[in-house]
């Protein structure tokens, strides 16, 4: 099941059912905004194979104008706007179950958007590189243990993982590093 509760961490095992989740959800999004997407993926750690996860679903939406969005229909569809939350740029939908679990985070972006190439990149370099797959999951037991009720301080712990996750990605896929 989906959902975690607002500012709290708490990881469960990788599921498959996410991968259907997913779909059900980009199918939702195309209904919803129709020729304005370009792409739709599934990101965030629900993405990695074998690893825990908050069981809050991202997907990352690459949209031709982010000034057509369809907030109207997204908060039809159960989805809180939230702005860019400090990514410019990048604009966030919640959805939450019960008014305080949270199940899905739709970010989106115009086309070449840094952070949504970043975002793709590290799914996509943890699930071909199961051994830092292993290390990520292993931070993430960790801080959650320490921080189960301080979701912010847990994700300033991954960061510097993240952020070598992403050069390495962007090396690999790239022969460079990030900008």
């Amino acid at each position: 099941m989906l959902g975690v509760e607002r500012y709290k961490v708490s990881l469960s095992p990788h599921d498959e059912d996410w991968v259907r989740e997913f779909q059900i959800t980009k199918d939702e999004l195309a209904a919803i905004h129709g020729d304005n997407i370009i792409a739709t993926h599934h990101v965030g750690s629900t993405a990695i194979k074998g690893i825990v996860a908050k069981p809050i679903l991202d997907v990352a939406m690459v949209v031709k104008s982010v000034g057509a969005l369809n907030i109207t229909g997204m908060e039809a569809a159960g989805y809180e706007y939230r702005g860019e939350q400090g990514v410019p740029g990048r604009h966030l939908f919640v959805k939450r179950r019960d008014g305080l679990f949270s199940t899905h985070h739709i970010h989106c972006y115009p086309e070449n958007h840094d952070n949504f190439i970043s975002v793709l990149l590290f799914c996509k370099y943890l699930n071909e590189h199961p051994e830092y797959a292993k290390q990520y999951n292993d931070l993430k037991v960790e801080l959650a243990a320490k921080y189960a009720d301080d979701r912010e301080t847990y994700s300033d712990g991954k960061q510097a993982f993240i952020k070598k996750i992403i050069n390495l990605a962007h090396h690999h896929f790239f022969g460079g590093t990030t900008p």
